[in-house]
């Protein structure tokens, strides 16, 4: 048979496996969404460590102690609130692309934060009294970190409150409890995983919420109950919460991140980042610092949808945003953020014990003690917890619930193209 023959015999085969050329085309095409989608991993890594800088900082009270330092309050109006819009738009993207029933969904969800949460909470434990012993006595004066909330975890670290903290922690739903029910109950022993609470508490309702915001008429109720919710949590009739640590008040985050998944195909490509723009809204809400999460997550949104910038400048910028947020570097700390998170805390209260009361440390020493040992410990202390904890207990998940959901995977092409998310 000839060449000729061959190719013709080729072109006219049987699709394979029921798929077309197209489909096979549409398989091959290169990957731009999934390589924007994975670049999710590098934002979270990014904003993990800006946490930790935020932490490093607060709780040795050195933002009291150089009143510039006040500034890196900014970090606080940003790094979470952007973590829970993340969040919002990741497992609405899981359930759009899977068909999967609730209780796979859920149980892959629990071993995913679960592990990794209850060892750190343990050595929270530990480290919030060794943070009591630490400035017990006022070694630096008045510098005390977040005195309001050390006087109350300190009440609350004996009795018959310990025993609810500690019930209200392993259940993740101490961020649900208002300080009016249970003092601090967002920050005892661990003082980040108030916003895994507040994860957990979305976790559980997201399969109903994704399913009613697939209709007009469901988009319109959410959007009434998640604004109705947050003007009662600002009233107060939720109770008083320090931080937005229960769904209601922060609905309208998660909304965001909702929102944003849903009309993302529906978004124009751009050939040129909005570099302006983004610098003038930014300089605009910082008056108005609650939209700055929103602001930066229309801005990395904005970023997604470049496609083939058209000059140098254009082609610059989105190389920039590439490599912080899709290099190698982003991609690893990524990987990890979720242990840097949680871990990084205790890390923190037993340097700065171990500063006060082994080599009676001033606060200036201690803050430039801190700056070289916490990020080294976090980085390998988050390294062991991804290694052997949170990855073993993703991947049992993966197998003891494969069979369960069994064909829920839909469009195929379109996760092929945008990745994989958790």
């Amino acid at each position: 048979m000839s060449h000729l023959a061959t190719l013709m015999a080729i072109r006219n085969r049987p699709p394979i496996l029921g798929l077309n050329r197209a489909d096979l085309n549409i398989r091959r095409q290169p990957s731009q969404q999934m390589r924007h989608f994975r670049s999710i991993d590098g934002v979270r890594g990014w904003l993990a460590w800006s946490v930790v800088l935020y932490h490093i900082l607060l709780l040795t009270a050195a933002d009291q102690w150089k009143p510039v330092v006040a500034y890196i309050h900014l970090l606080d109006y940003v790094s979470v609130p952007c973590f829970i819009i993340i969040s919002g738009f990741v497992i609405t993207h899981l359930l759009l692309e899977r068909k999967e029933r609730y209780f796979p969904y859920i149980a892959r969800r629990f071993l995913r934060i679960y592990p990794a949460y209850i060892c750190c909470l343990a050595l929270g434990c530990v480290a919030t009294y060794l943070h009591f012993a630490a400035f017990a006595g006022h070694p630096w004066g008045d510098y005390v970190p977040q005195p309001e909330i050390l006087q109350a975890e300190l009440a609350g670290s004996h009795g018959a409150e310990l025993g609810w903290h500690l019930l209200a922690h392993l259940t993740m739903l101490h961020g649900l409890i208002s300080n009016n029910v249970l003092p601090v109950s967002q920050y005892m022993f661990l003082g980040p995983a108030w916003s895994l609470s507040l994860e957990w508490q979305f976790y559980l309702l997201a399969p109903l919420i994704i399913f009613w915001v697939r209709t007009p008429p469901g988009k319109i109720m959410v959007s009434l109950a998640a604004v109705a919710a947050f003007a009662a949590y600002q009233r107060g009739w939720f109770g008083a919460f320090g931080d937005p640590s229960s769904l209601p008040g922060a609905g309208l985050y998660f909304a965001a991140g909702i929102g944003s998944r849903l009309v993302y195909p529906k978004l124009p490509t751009l050939s040129a980042y909005p570099t302006v723009g983004v610098i003038l809204a930014g300089g605009f809400v910082i008056l108005a610092r609650p939209l700055l999460p929103f602001v930066m997550w229309i801005a990395f949104i904005s970023w997604l949808r470049v496609e083939h910038p058209t000059d140098g400048v254009r082609h610059g910028v989105d190389r920039c945003l590439d490599v912080a947020f899709n290099s190698k570097i982003a991609r690893y700390l990524g990987k990890r953020s979720y242990s840097t998170y949680l871990v990084h805390e205790p890390i923190i209260h037993t340097i700065v014990y171990m500063c006060i009361k082994l080599f009676s440390l001033g606060i200036a020493a201690t803050v430039g003690v801190m700056f070289v040992t916490v990020p080294l410990i976090t980085w390998a202390m988050s390294g062991l917890l991804w290694r052997y904890v949170e990855e073993p207990a993703i991947d049992f998940g993966k197998r003891r619930f494969r069979d369960l959901d069994a064909g829920g995977a839909n469009n195929v092409g379109v996760r092929a193209r945008t990745g994989t998310m958790t």
